[in-house]
């Protein structure tokens, strides 16, 4: 029997920007081709934010999004958590300009902001859950969001990363559930510092250095701070493997699960080869692993709502169904949720 102040997935949102760019009309100097991308990643476009256009403006629009599914109402929630590695500004956090657009600043309404890169979302859910359990908060809205495209490096050197992001935003909101059918059933989260140069990162506020941005944008080796760097793609991806595959079947070991109870596979969308690995290694079939990749390219904290935003939305996901999401990112960070929707 389930306790009064079990969380669960109330409703979720989702919002991608209208321009959309195909492989084919990436720019030239990225010296790349429509089959060298599909190869390597399984990207066949992504969603771009228009000039001018923020990662709060994005999350605005997947919350006005979940609103109008009038599954919740607005008032009810009372606290915000924002994932994201591309923030309006460096500080405040986003969760405070999110909060004014959507026009609940006088409600005082508590915001946190969290930085775990593609693991974001998952680590955000175990966030609300333990706000959810311990009853600190009644309704949280938990947003992943990106704005990517204005931080790449849109020349050969910077090819590797550039041809595998797009933009992005979704968002859920995480409730008191008293229905056995709709719950958050367990959440492993873990990281490796070792790692945390290892993988993509970018290091453009270097708080060690005096000032804090020192460049000439002509030489490439006073910038490169600038951009996001990745030193070991192999690396990466061996460890994404590993580690997503590791935690998956712990997560539902513990809970005395298998992988056959599994009805939905949820991955991170870093690339379409890893993901296509883990569900080998899982012995998972590949008809129950969901992907969005070949559209929106890796949209970082918002792969995995977006994921469950679209598939709520065409019927594929249905209440009751068990969901396996799972997710490595820079850090090293990784995790997964098991969630009964």
């Amino acid at each position: 029997m389930t306790t009064k102040n079990s969380a669960f997935i109330r409703s979720s949102g989702m919002y991608v920007p209208e321009n959309v760019v195909k492989n084919e009309d990436l720019p030239e100097a990225l010296d790349t081709s429509h089959e060298w991308i599909v190869q390597r990643s399984g990207i066949h476009t992504r969603h771009i934010a228009k000039p001018g256009q923020l990662c709060s403006d994005l999350a605005l629009k997947a919350v006005e999004n979940l609103l109008a599914k009038g599954e919740i109402n607005a008032q009810e929630i009372d606290c915000i958590i924002f994932a994201t590695l591309s923030p309006d500004i460096f500080f405040p956090g986003t969760g405070v300009f999110l909060q004014e657009k959507l026009g609940w600043a006088e409600r005082h309404i508590p915001c946190y902001d969290i930085r775990q890169q593609c693991t974001g979302f998952v680590y955000g859910l175990e966030m609300a859950q333990a706000f959810i359990e311990s009853g600190m908060y009644k309704n949280v809205l938990l947003v992943g969001a990106e704005v990517h495209s204005n931080a790449l490096d849109y020349s050969v050197r910077g090819r590797a990363v550039t041809v595998l992001f797009g933009d992005g935003a979704a968002a859920v909101v995480i409730s008191p559930s008293t229905d056995n059918n709709s719950r958050i059933l367990m959440i492993n989260n873990h990281a490796d510092g070792r790692g945390a140069l290892n993988g993509i990162h970018m290091k453009i506020f270097d708080i060690g250095k005096r000032p804090i941005i020192d460049y000439n944008p002509a030489d490439f080796e006073s910038n490169q701070a600038f951009y996001p760097e990745m030193p070991s793609s192999k690396n990466l991806f061996s460890n994404a493997v590993r580690r997503m595959t590791e935690v998956s079947l712990s997560t539902l070991a513990q809970l005395g699960l298998s992988r056959t109870d599994v009805d939905w596979v949820l991955p991170h969308q870093a690339n379409m080869r890893i993901n296509q690995m883990v569900a080998n290694q899982l012995e998972v079939a590949q008809d129950k692993v969901l992907y969005n990749i070949h559209k929106y390219g890796n949209t970082t904290a918002a792969t995995i709502p977006l994921l469950l935003a679209e598939y709520t939305d065409d019927g594929t996901i249905q209440r009751g169904d068990l969901l396996l999401m799972v997710a490595f990112g820079s850090g090293f960070t990784w995790g997964a949720a098991v969630v009964r929707y």
